[in-house]
Formats: structure tokens, sequence, C-alpha cells
């Protein structure tokens, strides 16, 4: 199996060389045009010299044969063979062999004179047929005497310029090489350690898959790959969490579930068999209807919860008095205020306020408030409900007095299926949905819900809803 290691060793070593390549060809091609454009110029520049001292010295008129013997200076000056040309055609060569000027061994010769004695410059690499193996760098330069124009081309061997170009190119060779093969091993060594690191992200995978959430992979690294571990192990936790929660709901769901389910059970076979006499009978079948009830709210619940999470929830949303829903819910509480003997404490805003949301749902928010703050208020205790409109929201807190809850208590009390009141509670017949029910639907309203538990106001719940003032 390919491992990204050896692929991604693979692509930066074939870049690494492809990049090489590019780059010695270009170096090379921008030596060479660099050292032959500057030896050009180097050779004009030393002829325009001679040029002007020749008709200095001899002002502006020399003769042939006088010319011919500066030249040769010039010869020694520059270190190559110079050619002299007239418009008459006579040629002279500061050359002790004897060139036969067949314009056919001498590449674009033609061309080139023709060009200098138009007073154009000319520089060209060359290779001369059966006279050198090796490259020749030929410049013309238009030489004038007084009135006089000749032709002057001095051939420089190549081979002179190559090789400096060749030792520059060596050392950039070298220079390349190394700082390529620390790259190549750099890469190699990161590259080893990535795939390393990616192969204990994917064997916690595979051990996380088995149902095995208490895996944590530690990678001590800030980047992509750091945070990746990080929320892998974030998630490893969140499914640690529910897979807690879901086997806590199974174990409070069963319990729920069986208590109604083993009363209606019991309740009938005792009508069936006779062992309830048939006076007492009423009693028992409005027992059985409670619990059946109970039941029927249980799955309801499970079943709202779930279309919600889903996204299901379709919001007919209206403008309606929250202060009159929020009173409404209170008369249904009546009789445990007064079984409990709670003091009530309401403060509602004076304002007419109009609240903009889905009025049966928000009149839901608030009865299972209400209905958790009447569970866990304490005998004798208080439970107060404000309203306040602050910034075009409408701010709802309910709370009550009691025991307080813990950090850790409050971390947990939004999540399904949990349930608070296992040691503090009076009654366990909910399900543990309820709170879990507000939240998803404050948040399918674009809202916000807080909670705050401590001595001075026990426990408290705040949410938002839209407003609309009317006055």
């Amino acid at each position: 199996m390919k491992t990204i290691f050896h692929k991604f060793a693979f692509i930066y070593i074939l870049i690494f060389l492809i990049s090489f390549i590019l780059i010695i060809i270009g170096v090379r091609s921008v030596l060479d045009y660099y050292f032959v454009s500057n030896e050009s110029t180097l050779i004009i520049k030393r002829a325009h010299n001679f040029e002007e001292i020749v008709n200095s010295k001899y002002v502006n008129s020399i003769s042939l044969d006088l010319l011919q013997e500066q030249i040769t200076i010039l010869d020694g000056y520059t270190g190559a063979n110079i050619w002299l040309f007239t418009e008459e055609g006579a040629f002279y060569s500061t050359s002790d062999s004897t060139y036969d000027m067949q314009m056919g061994n001498y590449p674009h010769l033609a061309e080139d004179i023709k060009n200098v004695f138009q007073g154009r410059e000319t520089s060209r690499e060359v290779l001369y047929k059966g006279i050198s193996q090796d490259s020749i760098l030929r410049v013309g330069y238009p030489f004038h005497v007084g009135d006089k124009i000749y032709a002057m081309f001095i051939n420089v061997p190549m081979p002179e310029i190559e090789d400096t170009i060749s030792k520059v190119s060596v050392i950039i060779f070298i220079s390349l090489s190394i700082s390529g093969l620390l790259a190549v091993a750099l890469i190699f060594m990161i590259t080893r350690r990535m795939g390393h690191e990616i192969k204990v992200i994917n064997d916690a995978a595979k051990y996380i898959a088995q149902g095995n959430f208490e895996k944590k992979i530690i990678i001590n690294r800030k980047d992509e790959l750091g945070e990746l571990a990080e929320s892998f192990n974030a998630m490893a936790n969140e499914l640690y969490k529910q897979e807690n929660t879901k086997r806590m709901f199974i174990s409070s769901l069963s319990h729920d579930l069986r208590t109604p389910l083993t009363t209606i059970k019991g309740y009938t076979h005792g009508m069936l068999d006779g062992t309830i006499e048939a006076d007492k009978q009423e009693r028992y079948l409005k027992i059985v209807s409670n619990e059946s009830d109970r039941l029927i709210k249980m799955i309801n619940d499970l079943l709202d919860l779930s279309k919600m999470e889903s996204g299901a929830l379709v919001l007919n949303k209206t403008d309606f008095d929250l202060n009159e829903v929020i009173v409404n819910v209170l008369d249904s509480f009546e009789q445990k205020i007064i079984d409990k003997r709670i003091k009530l404490t309401i403060d509602l805003t004076k304002e007419k306020i109009l609240a903009h949301g889905d009025m049966a749902s928000i009149q839901r928010v608030v009865y299972n408030l209400m209905d958790n703050a009447t569970k866990f208020v304490n005998l004798d205790g208080n439970i107060s409900i404000r309203t306040e409109l602050k910034n075009d929201k409408f701010y709802v807190g309910i709370s009550n007095s009691g025991n307080i809850l813990s950090p850790k208590e409050l971390s947990m009390i939004w999540d399904r299926f949990t349930k608070l009141d296992k040691s503090r509670g009076l009654e366990k017949k909910s399900s543990g949905l309820g709170l879990s029910i507000v939240k998803e639907i404050v948040k399918a309203h674009n809202e916000k819900i807080d909670v705050y538990s401590n001595e001075d106001v026990g426990v408290a719940f705040i949410f938002t809803v839209a407003s609309q003032i009317f006055k």
C-alpha cells in the first residue's frame, strides 16, 4: 500500500528534480548571455578606444600598411584574431594562418560585413567550417579613420568564455545540490513524522469505531494537524458523553416506562380476574387512565424532541401577549403552589408588549420552566417570575429557591434524558426531556436561554423572545 509518506516523498523529490534541472538550464542560459554580451561590449569598447588613439595620433589619415601594423598591436592587446576589410574588398588578418575567404566557410559573414559598412556593430557566435572545432565570438565594428571606413572583425575563441561560464555553473550546481539534499532530508523527516501522526489518528479512529471512546490522541503541534487531533479528542469526548447519556436515558426511561406499565397491567388483571371489587374499579380505572396519560406524554416528548433536533419543527410565528400567556400558565400550577405553600412573586412589564414567535411553543417553554421550578422548590419556598424589555428583546426570568446546582450539574442541565432530580427532587415522574425541549424551542426562534445558580437567586432561567411595543 502506498502511504501518504511515500506519495509526499515522491512528489517532493520530483518537484525538486524538475526545479533543479530548470534552474541549471536557466542559470546556464543567463550566464552564457551575460558573459557573451559582456565580452562583446568589452571588445567594442577596446576597438573604440583604439579608433580614437589612431585618429588622434595620425590626424585622421593613415595608410593601409600602417593601419595593419597598428591592428597587430590591437591583436596583442585583445588576444584575439582581427580581420580588416576595406570597402574595395581588400582583406587583412593578424593571424599567421592563411584563410580562404570563401563566404560559405564563414556563417553570415557577408551579411555582417554589409551591416558594419552601414555603421552597425555586430556580435555573433559562429563555428568556422574546416578551420576550428571551437565556437568563435565574432564582433564586427565600423572602424573609422578620417572619412574612410573599414569593417573590423575581432574573433575571440569561445572556450575561454565557456570556461568561465563552466566554473561559475559548477559553483552554482554544487550549491544547489547541497541545499537540495538538505531540503530533501528535511522534507523526508517532516513527511515521515507527519505520516506517523496521521497513522496515530487513523488507529485512534479505528479504536473509537469499535466503541472505545476513551482513546485520546497526543500530538504536540500547533498547525492544522494539531487542530485536527484536538477536534478528534473533542469528538471522542462528546461521543463518550453521549454514550453515557444514552445509557442513563435507557436506564431512566426503562424505569419510567416499567412503573406505569406495571401499574396498568396489575390493575387491569385485578379487574379482569375479580380481585378488585366492582365498586372499586372506577377508582383504579382512573389510575390506569392517569398512567396511560403519563406514557403518552413521555412518548410525545420523545417524538417532539426528535423533530426539533432534526430541524423539522415548523414555527407558526404570530404576535401575541406574552404576559397573558405567562398568567394562563400559572393557573395550571395553582394547586401545586398551594400544596407546597410557595410564595409566588410576579413582576411583569407595565407596557403593552406583544411577543413575536410561535405562541404554542413559547407557552410550552414557560410551562416546562414553571414545572421544573415547582418540582425543585423547597417547601415554603419562593418562585419568582419577571419580565423586562431591553433593546427590543423581551427577557423572561423564572427562578426558584431550593438546593443550589453545582457547576457540573449546570453543565449537564441541557443534556437529553438527564435527570438531576435523582438525589434532589421529590417528584420523579418526568423523563428528563423538559429542559432539552425548552432549549431546542428557544434555539429554533434564534433566541438565547441561560441558567444561573447561587445562594441569592437559587436556580434561575432567563430566556429572550423577540418583541414589539404598542403604546
